[in-house]
């Protein structure tokens, strides 16, 4: 029985592969078991992070594969290209792999984009936690790490490495010790190292090979053999297959073997490969993917993919990854012939076919690069016309220098290249550099001889124009993009044509208004521009834009109090969105119900509405379904008094500001009330301080100050709290906009109360009184609806009071005034107020009486 040279010392690919469980794996009769190394890989795997660090040839592959096959842990395998230097590529590759096993995990992990960000990494370990909460040990693979050296990439591993649960292993392959740091890890004995010296034949395995292969060796033979090869694996198959051959071992050194082994695998190759299955084997030889379906889409030929199977020294199936695994020797011998057989024809389909695949399954950084190998540019242009206005920096900056390569001819003659050229400036946040790009683009194509090409063109380059315009109206003022998607709507219906992906991104994100000033009637001409908008663009963009007029109208109505028409029109925009699936502007108008329920004391409405944002979870179009179920969960579970449910991503640091049309600023919201909640107000002050400044949208600009004002008051920082409270007034009554001040019901209530004491105050009495009449009712709303959930969900806990705390409400309840009450327990009269505060936090109370009500309820007085 013959080994191949796979199954002797492992092999080494530039595919991508997992394994759920590998326990199920069969063994393999031809593979020789190494109880020794099996022994000391059981061992390993009790560790956070296992090494098998040795050059090539050395079988780590194979030990590590043969040692997981009789194992019953969880493994996730990943085959390392050079190509993962790239950290998207490398993020959809892992993400690729985990949803195998996990497809949910890899949805969401897909999802949260490669995780350089505290914020992002913290969304990363809460995932990985999740699938490790499985029953088991979890092992997950990492083959030829050696090939990775972006520092980005190296700093997740060595973050990664340092969270890892008790039940989980890292174990990297590589040819060179891994590039990060590992001297903590090593110091505290986490870290498992096999080396070259441990993965090498001893005497008795290199007799138990030759036994299995039955061939004549003697002791003498054996020690020679193990002398000539330093039981290095590689040269202990060569030598077998020789032996197969000739039958009797004549003493080589080791160098000639490796000199040799080119012309080894030509002799044997060319015995038993066809001059199609040549041609072929040098086509797969020029791309990194290797999974079965594009290897049998390359070949269409059910006969080529059998011969090559049976070139199983070099090429083995693994039908449980779906995919084949090619020896890198191989492969370096067959890119060595590249230029002396295959034609440029032979490159062209090959890169073409390639792109096409990994276009429809998620490979989007090697989808533009093998089809800018082909040069398919159209295939290009429209993979970058179906990415969100939120695709990664890296990848925009690589399509660019795609771009910026495109050859001329190719640039004048692609329709939509101008639009996509402007997309991407966008991408980068080149806001001005795109307008000027896209009035350029358009004067061109403008004076150009009137066709299909020329409508197609300016339709395109109007559309993004116009979503342009819609972004940078934060700071331009100037309301006009509707006029925009008109130019592009007539340029559309003289020329229809198919267009691209199902438009479900709409440029919203932190709030449906992208309005930034506070001047009178702003909101209404954006309004006004979007209702123009919406015909336009849902007949170009299948439905894009639907139910949004109504969204951007209930936000408003919302912010100004006037629920029931704020209802309405939300209501409105989730039907309409529904019928379309908008599913963004679906659930943003259902956060707003959502938050409308609250404000009314309506928990069964409130959670309703959570319920059926949570269908959406299973809508695979739906890019950012996660995200924004999690966004409105924190929401939701703060209403309800309950921080600790808040996901825990969301409880982490702030994320960078961004364009407010980016999500990272919607879970910001949730950030900054979770710091509030949890009166974290010196870190939750800090970030409004950076933040104010970079902040453009009105809504955005009041939440923060409101949320300053309160948060200062908190800390006892009185006349800088009533300053910001001015502040916020100053912003908001030009469009009468008040829910940015009730929503924090007693707080707001307590702190108005002090601005309507202070006779600097220049806010009017009467809008000070207002908000505080609206603040008392929704905090007794508010404080009904935490205490109908608690007693719902069994969540009542004995409340405790300090010692102090319960003398002083002892005293209050006697009829003590606070000032008798300071001079009865020798303290002074603030301590007594600071007391009170937080003893109606603690039993939630709205007042004093209501306090002790409570206080006597549970039995503390």
């Amino acid at each position: 029985m013959n080994l191949t040279m796979e199954q002797c010392f492992g092999n080494n690919t530039n595919s991508i592969n997992t394994c759920g469980n590998m326990g199920g794996f069969n063994q393999c009769s031809a593979c020789l078991k190494r109880p020794r190394l099996h022994k000391l890989l059981e061992d390993a795997v009790s560790y956070p992070l296992v090494v098998v660090c040795a050059g090539a040839g050395y079988g780590k592959t194979r030990a590590v594969h043969s040692f997981l096959r009789e194992n019953e842990a969880h493994t996730t395998w990943m085959q390392i290209s050079e190509r993962d230097n790239n950290a998207t590529r490398f993020w959809e590759s892992f993400t690729s792999v985990v949803s195998l096993s996990w497809p949910e995990a890899g949805a969401r992990l897909m999802e949260i984009g490669f995780p350089e960000t505290d914020k992002a990494f913290t969304k990363y370990t809460t995932i990985m936690h999740k699938v490790a909460a499985q029953p088991g040990k979890h092992i997950r693979v990492f083959d030829d790490f050696h090939l990775l050296h972006n520092p980005a990439v190296l700093c997740f591993f060595e973050r990664a490495v340092n969270m890892l649960p008790p039940n989980v292993t890292l174990l990297l392959i590589s040819r060179t010790a891994p590039d990060f740091n590992l001297i903590g890890m090593m110091m505290r004995e986490r870290v498992f190292t096999i080396q070259e010296n441990t993965l090498c034949f001893t005497d008795d395995e290199i007799a138990e090979y030759f036994n299995q292969l039955e061939l004549p060796v003697t002791r003498e033979d054996i020690r020679n053999i193990h002398d000539d090869t330093q039981g290095w694996a590689f040269a202990v198959n060569l030598i077998g297959r020789s032996l197969a051959k000739e039958q009797k071992y004549e003493r080589y050194t080791i160098e000639p073997i490796k000199k040799n082994i080119f012309r080894l695998i030509e002799t044997e190759t060319s015995q038993m490969v066809s001059e199609s299955l040549w041609r072929f084997l040098l086509r797969i030889s020029l791309i990194d993917h290797l999974a079965a379906s594009l290897i049998k889409t390359l070949a269409n030929d059910d006969a080529l993919i059998k011969e090559m199977e049976l070139v199983n020294a070099y090429i083995r199936y693994d039908f449980h990854l779906d995919t084949y695994m090619i020896h890198h020797l191989f492969l370096d011998y067959l890119r060595q012939k590249q230029s002396e057989f295959l034609t440029d024809e032979d490159r062209k389909e090959t890169y073409q076919i390639a792109g096409a695949w990994c276009d429809a399954n998620s490979y989007h950084m090697d989808a533009l690069s093998y089809y800018e190998k082909s040069g398919d540019y159209d295939a290009i242009t429209r993979k970058i016309a179906s990415f969100s206005i939120q695709m990664p920096l890296d990848m925009a900056q690589y399509a660019m220098e795609i771009f910026d390569r495109t050859p001329d001819d190719v640039k004048s003659q692609n329709p939509i290249f101008p639009s996509m050229h402007v997309k991407l400036k966008i991408n980068l946040g080149q806001f001005d550099e795109a307008s000027a790009l896209a009035e350029q683009y358009a004067r061109d194509y403008e004076t150009r001889p009137e066709s299909p090409e020329q409508n197609r063109a300016l339709a395109t380059i109007y559309a993004t124009w116009a979503i342009l315009r819609m972004l940078m109206c934060t700071y331009t003022d100037i309301y006009d993009f509707d006029v925009y998607y008109k130019k592009m709507g007539e340029c559309f219906n003289k020329s229809p044509f198919k267009t691209i992906g199902k438009y479900t991104i709409v440029p919203i994100s932190a709030w449906a208004s992208l309005v930034g000033t506070s001047r009178a009637g702003a909101q209404e001409e954006y309004v006004d521009a979007i209702s123009r908008s919406v015909p336009d663009v849902s007949n170009v963009g299948n439905g894009c834009f639907i139910g949004l007029d109504d969204l951007v109208r209930g936000e408003l109505c919302y912010y100004r109090g006037e629920f029931n028409d704020a209802e309405q029109y939300l209501k409105q925009s989730v039907d309409k969105a529904q019928t379309r699936d908008q599913y963004i502007t679906q659930n943003r108008a259902l956060v707003y119900l959502m938050q409308i329920a609250f404000l009314r004391g309506d928990i069964a409405s409130a959670t309703t509405k959570l319920q059926i944002m949570a269908t959406s979870l299973s809508e695979k179009d739906y890019g950012v379904r996660f995200t924004m179920y999690d966004i409105a969960c924190g929401f939701y579970y703060l209403a309800l008094g309950q921080p600790e449910q808040v996901p825990e991503w969301l409880k982490s640091d702030f994320s960078p500001y961004t364009h407010p049309s980016f999500l990272e600023n919607y879970a910001n919201r949730v950030r900054a009330r979770y710091h509030y909640h949890t009166r974290r107000y010196s870190t939750l002050l800090a970030f409004i301080e950076n933040a104010m400044d970079q902040q453009t949208i009105l809504f955005g600009k009041l939440e923060l100050k409101v949320l300053a004002a309160i948060s200062l008051y908190q800390l006892k920082r009185r006349a800088e709290a009533i300053t910001v409270l001015t502040e916020a007034y100053c912003l908001a009554e030009t469009n009468n906009i008040v829910v940015p001040f009730t929503q924090y019901a007693k707080d707001m209530r307590t702190l108005t109360a002090a601005a309507l004491r202070d006779d600097s105050c220049s806010i009017p009495k009467a809008w000070l009184e207002n908000i505080n009449r609206k603040a008392s009712a929704f905090a007794k709303r508010q404080a009904h609806t935490i205490s109908e959930y608690r007693t719902a969900n069994n969540l009542e806990k004995k409340i405790s009071l300090t010692k102090r705390e319960t003398e002083i409400l002892k005293d209050l309840s006697q009829g003590l005034s606070r000032t008798e009450t300071a001079a009865n327990l020798n303290i002074s009269a603030n301590t007594v107020k600071m007391a009170i505060n937080i003893i109606y936090e603690k039993l939630n109370a709205n007042n004093l009486a209501n306090a002790i009500l409570i206080a006597a309820d549970q039995k503390i007085i």
